[in-house]
């Protein structure tokens, strides 16, 4: 969802996408996954009320993971702003600390600091638009957070239906308890999907590659939504590669009146 990335997807995936949509939400959200027993937990603010349709956002997340000999957690919080260019053009910035230590092989590797995104969305027709976004931009050195240049497509030229394809390339990717010597890695992912929503509920179901851990997979979700929030319940089941895995994920969101 880079080209329409509203609500808590902004600050997640293009801050510039949260100018995209006048809104105020809280969200929290959790997601397990089978494959290296990952848990993550994420709670955000997003507000794009102001009277110019800039937008900004508050997030904090949290990462376990136990993958095979070692055991990883990290943290991560930040902030973003987004820019509204007209009706046209949007710029955004994510700024975020990390926090990220990962142990095997009888050693230990901890990274602290800060790292920024920046995103663009344009939407040159009302039902259409693209997006560039580049991530860890300073380059941090660790899988939780490698840089990375992604894109994507937004289309909705029917009333309620959303239709998307992105694409994301990483590089840097490195364990750092292999040797000095062992060269950084690059993943490339691309994904789509659709979104329908309706008054009171929306469906969305998707699929992709994942180039990291080299899995095709689809995914699907539900939400029941209703002028003061919503609830999601999602689902991806790899079905190629070697190490198959499911992740399952529930999010509350809640709007905030604004008048």
């Amino acid at each position: 969802m880079r080209a329409a990335a509203t609500g808590d997807v902004g600050p997640m995936l293009n801050p510039s996408g949260i100018s995209l949509m006048r809104s105020y939400s809280a969200e929290s959200a959790y997601a397990y996954g089978s494959r290296d027993s990952t848990h993550d937990l994420r709670v955000s603010v997003v507000d794009s009320t102001s009277g110019l349709n800039m937008g900004g956002a508050l997030f904090y997340t949290y990462h376990k993971a136990s993958p095979a000999g070692s055991s990883q957690s990290g943290q991560l919080g930040g902030g973003s702003v987004s820019f509204p260019l007209g009706d046209v053009v949007f710029l955004g910035g994510t700024a975020k600390y990390m926090d990220f230590s990962t142990a095997g092989n009888g050693c230990t590797f901890t990274k602290k600091g800060f790292t920024f995104d920046a995103g663009v969305t344009v939407r040159p027709m009302q039902y259409l638009a693209l997006a560039v976004v580049g991530y860890n931009l300073t380059n941090p050195g660790i899988s939780f957070a490698p840089p990375a240049l992604g894109g994507g497509v937004s289309l909705s030229a029917i009333p309620g239906l959303l239709l998307l394809f992105d694409s994301v390339l990483e590089w840097g990717h490195k364990d750092p308890t292999a040797p000095q010597s062992a060269p950084p890695g690059k993943a490339y992912y691309v994904m789509g999907g659709g979104e329908y929503l309706g008054k009171s509920m929306a469906a969305r179901l998707g699929g992709g590659w994942d180039g990291l851990n080299k899995n095709g997979y689809l995914s699907g979700g539900v939400s029941a939504v209703s002028t003061v929030g919503a609830l999601d319940v999602s689902m991806r089941q790899d079905i190629s590669g070697e190490r198959k895995g499911t992740f399952v994920g529930v999010a509350a969101r809640l709007f905030v009146p604004t008048n």
